[in-house]
């Protein structure tokens, strides 16, 4: 993201809990309106489509149990985030909602069908005249960015404790990016609270940006401020 100049970028938007719901394109009006870059996330449809949504399960957003990439992008649309009228939006209706207004984020959930799933995505971005990077907590994800598209910026998303992998060896290895000598990602985007300013400095000699995610407070950010080049946040108040 170190071209785009934007250091605030807002976490799936600028939403609450109440009506305006994560991933959903009054989020993403939010932020444009007030002039942030977005975070977003993108995964596949049973079908082949790209749609922004987080989790795999639909179940925490909609309280339907099933996964996402089990349903067509019919039956997806026909879903409700959070009880509102706010619908699962795809990939293209926010590109063409944010238009190059602010850069973008997007983060690649990790799929069985992440090659179909990452080639679709640079289709589509093929098109778009606006600025964005590319992020993953998936190895596999980087590694092909570098190898067929080197000209994107590419991140890898990581933590010292990743809650999704259950093997602890698994965890240390994705915790400590081992797979960077390889992938060679442009930024690290690292949990804040794994981040000081030794693990700052050692990224800045490996001229690679650090994107902290996910700040909820000021004291947050007042902690990490002056080790990080960009946050990834909730509430604008974290950042005022």
């Amino acid at each position: 993201m170190k071209s785009n100049n934007f250091k605030y970028i807002a976490h799936r938007g600028i939403f609450n809990k109440e009506d305006i719901p994560e991933n959903s394109m009054v989020a993403f009006e939010n932020a444009l309106r007030k002039g942030y870059a977005i975070e977003i996330d993108v995964n596949m449809t049973k079908d082949g489509y790209i749609v922004v949504f987080h989790d795999n399960s639909l179940k925490r957003m909609t309280g339907i149990k099933n996964d996402i990439t089990t349903l067509t992008l019919s039956e997806v649309r026909k879903l409700k985030l959070l009880g509102t009228e706010n619908k699962i939006p795809t990939f293209e209706e926010v590109l063409l909602l944010v238009s190059g207004k602010v850069p973008i984020l997007i983060e690649v959930k990790p799929n069985v069908k992440y090659k179909e799933l990452i080639e679709k995505l640079i289709n589509i971005l093929n098109k778009y005249n606006g600025k964005y990077s590319i992020q993953s907590f998936d190895p596999r994800i980087v590694y092909w960015l570098k190898k067929n598209t080197p000209h994107i910026l590419r991140g890898q998303i990581s933590s010292k404790n990743i809650r999704e992998v259950k093997s602890r060896i698994l965890k240390i290895v994705l915790g400590k990016m081992v797979f960077n000598v390889i992938t060679k990602p442009n930024f690290i985007s690292y949990q804040y609270l794994s981040i000081d300013k030794k693990f700052y400095q050692k990224q800045k000699r490996k001229n690679r940006d650090v994107i902290a995610w996910t700040l909820r407070s000021k004291e947050e950010y007042e902690k990490i401020k002056d080790c990080c080049d960009m946050v990834i946040f909730e509430n604008e108040s974290t950042i005022q």
